[in-house]
């Protein structure tokens, strides 16, 4: 009889501290920004926020190639990366967080805002416009990543 009792408390102990260690990560998750999220490895296990914004960036009217496997090693996937060079932003986050094009530009480790692009800085003769869904937004880099949406960033000479 001792030993059932014992069984059955050893049980709820091993239980409890499973569902607290769980409830503990997932508060633990919440609490990092989505900066954090989108800089940390990942697996596809993982995978509970998945959206794939497409965005196309022009400098003087040319295009930009966006780099395959941005954010991809053979030792780490971030919760941000890319497969190809097609524009199609994978965003597979552990956690659902409001990610951003601010966001993306960290896995790239390149300059954006709403004064510069890349090497490019604006001035009175030049800016830089971000449309979504050919809306323009004046958000740039926190411009938030939407599942299918179709963002432009373009640097040019004022018109």
């Amino acid at each position: 009889m001792k030993k059932t009792v014992f069984t059955i408390a050893a049980l709820i102990v091993i239980v409890g501290l499973f569902v607290w260690g769980s409830i503990s990560k997932k508060m633990g998750d919440t609490a990092k920004t989505s900066r954090e999220v989108a800089l940390t490895c990942t697996t596809d296990m993982a995978t509970e926020f998945h959206i794939h914004p497409e965005l196309s960036i022009f400098v003087n009217g040319e295009q930009i190639t966006i780099p395959t496997d941005l954010g991809v090693t053979p030792a780490c996937m971030t919760s941000i990366h890319t497969h190809d060079s097609t524009g199609i932003i994978h965003v597979e986050a552990p956690i659902q967080k409001d990610f951003t094009l601010g966001d993306f530009f960290a896995v790239w480790n390149k300059d954006f805002s709403k004064t510069k692009l890349f090497e490019n800085s604006t001035d009175q003769d030049s800016e830089i416009i971000v449309t979504v869904n050919g809306t323009p937004v004046d958000t740039y880099e926190n411009t938030i990543f939407r599942d299918k949406d179709t963002i432009v960033i373009s640097y040019a000479t004022k018109q």
